[in-house]
């Protein structure tokens, strides 16, 4: 068996904390903007109760009209890393583990998130429940079809 290299070309990590990543957070609202790769970056951000991420060129990180993502955090809320799907050098998808609260019951759930990027727009693409048999698998493969599908067009 190929290992997933071969299957779904690069898939280099970048992190989602930490010391590479730049802050901007104050009292009582996390900010930090993260890079990855081909000058692309991933900005966090956490109210509290409300977190989102956006994913976009550098250059174009302060246009972006709204976040890529938004959800009732939970947990953690973001993972460590981001595992990036590349297309010719350049990201045409991302994954990264998220912890929200849904329902009702306000039960936390823990997913694999699953991104599209489209030159400067980005956009959820689906998700993988942490605890699905061979959820990094499940999440790698729907990240492989967002990096050929792409966003919808509006």
């Amino acid at each position: 068996m190929a290992g997933f290299g071969g299957a779904y070309g690069q898939t280099p990590f970048t992190p989602a904390t930490g010391p590479a990543c730049k802050n901007q957070s104050k009292e009582g609202f996390g900010l930090w903007t993260c890079p990855g790769p081909a000058g692309y970056v991933v900005r966090f951000a956490d109210e509290g109760n409300i977190v989102s991420l956006t994913i976009a060129p550098k250059r174009a990180i302060e246009k972006v009209q709204g976040p890529t993502a938004q959800w009732r955090g939970a947990g953690k809320a973001f993972g460590d890393k981001v595992q990036w799907i590349m297309r010719a050098g350049v990201p045409r998808a991302a994954v990264i583990r998220t912890w929200s609260r849904v329902g009702d019951d306000e039960r936390e759930v823990q997913e694999l998130s699953v991104f599209a990027v489209n030159g400067e727009k980005a956009c959820l693409f689906g998700a993988v429940e942490i605890h699905t048999d061979k959820a990094n698998e499940a999440a790698l493969a729907r990240a492989a079809q967002a990096a050929e599908v792409g966003c919808p067009e509006k």
